[in-house]
């Protein structure tokens, strides 16, 4: 990164090769399994890495970095496209729904089920258990990219994990 942010452009190409994969399933995953959005915003971090490739600090790490602009990137996303505030009714009813559905899966839908109940959590908790326990960010990445300490993180985290129990169980 130091490279490109000497403007050896060519030196993007190995971030993009190693990160674009990771980052897309990653953004995939926040947007709800949609990987036409998921392709787009990912894009668009490997954009702003170019255009904020100056704010990059040497010594910190440029993974937490680029997941930040990935952050930045999902949030600027849907705070253009406003999406109608959640009633809680339509939610009940629709975990109400997973739940008679569960009923009936087998083993093998394991996967997707819990696919469906992170579907459900708030963005910010289906970020930070994305974060944490697919993307390998300890928690004291995590703090970092949410500006708060590591303790804070683990706490968020804790809570979206009990979320989510409470989703995949009812």
């Amino acid at each position: 990164m130091l490279q490109v942010q000497a403007d050896d452009l060519d030196q993007l190409t190995p971030l993009f090769e190693r990160y674009h994969g990771p980052l897309f399933g990653f953004l995939t995953r926040l947007n709800n399994g949609d990987q036409e959005v998921g392709q787009d915003l990912t894009q668009n971090v490997f954009l702003r890495v170019l255009k904020y490739r100056a704010s990059f600090r040497a010594g910190l790490s440029f993974r937490a970095w680029l997941y930040q602009l990935a952050r930045h990137a999902h949030a600027d996303h849907w705070q253009r496209r406003r999406p109608a505030p959640i009633d809680l009714h339509d939610l009940e009813h629709t975990a109400a729904h997973g739940r008679a559905a569960q009923a009936h899966l087998t083993a093998t839908d394991c996967a997707q089920s819990v696919q469906e109940a992170l579907a459900l959590l708030p963005p910010a908790q289906r970020e930070i258990l994305d974060l944490h326990r697919f993307q390998g960010f300890d928690y004291a990445e995590i703090g970092q990219m949410l500006g708060c300490s590591e303790g804070a993180a683990r706490v968020k985290a804790h809570r979206a994990l009990e979320a989510l129990r409470t989703l995949y169980f009812r």
